[in-house]
């Protein structure tokens, strides 16, 4: 009798180690995910950063113009969306919020940074971006507007990367 209760707490000690690994086997694989994750959804390679250097105004649309070191990305937006930009870049606070500031104090309230922005592609004359959101270890890459993506870069500080294949060399 005293053999066999033995043998069975041997028996449950074992399953409890087997457990044990399990589970510290299936932490080590998924933090492997999250951090391979972590660097596919974060790479910048075949990317150039740049700054919002200037918004040239016309009287029916206005040229946003990036600069890096030695590039440079010109686009057109209208001239709300250029008002979005400068505001932002200036700080200016309405007595309203405006789309972009909602959308800001919305990530700011939810804890959610803005990652990056990527202008991705030129189709049919029109260009593509993505911004990079991070909750935790979460992100969320949105498809939005190049306009709309430099006026929430500007208000939170988020670098903005440029496909290589779109910048205009200028050294």
């Amino acid at each position: 009798m005293y053999d066999y209760i033995r043998s069975r707490r041997k028996r449950k000690s074992a399953y409890f180690f087997t457990f044990i690994a399990i589970v510290i086997i299936v932490i080590l694989l998924y933090s492997l995910y999250v951090l391979t994750r972590f660097e596919t959804i974060l790479t910048t390679e075949g990317y150039v950063q740049m700054k919002l250097d200037k918004i040239v105004s016309a009287v029916d649309r206005n040229v946003i113009i990036l600069k890096g070191e030695c590039t440079e990305l010109n686009f057109f937006v209208s001239p709300e969306q250029a008002l979005a930009i400068e505001e932002g870049l200036s700080n200016v606070t309405k007595f309203r919020p405006m789309t972009h500031d909602l959308i800001v104090d919305i990530l700011n309230g939810f804890e959610i940074k803005a990652v990056m922005v990527k202008i991705t592609k030129l189709s049919d004359e029109t260009y593509f971006a993505e911004l990079t959101l991070k909750e935790g270890t979460r992100f969320l890459i949105a498809d939005i507007r190049p306009s709309d993506a430099t006026a929430i870069a500007v208000r939170t500080n988020t670098p903005i990367y440029v496909n290589e294949s779109l910048v205009m060399k200028t050294c």
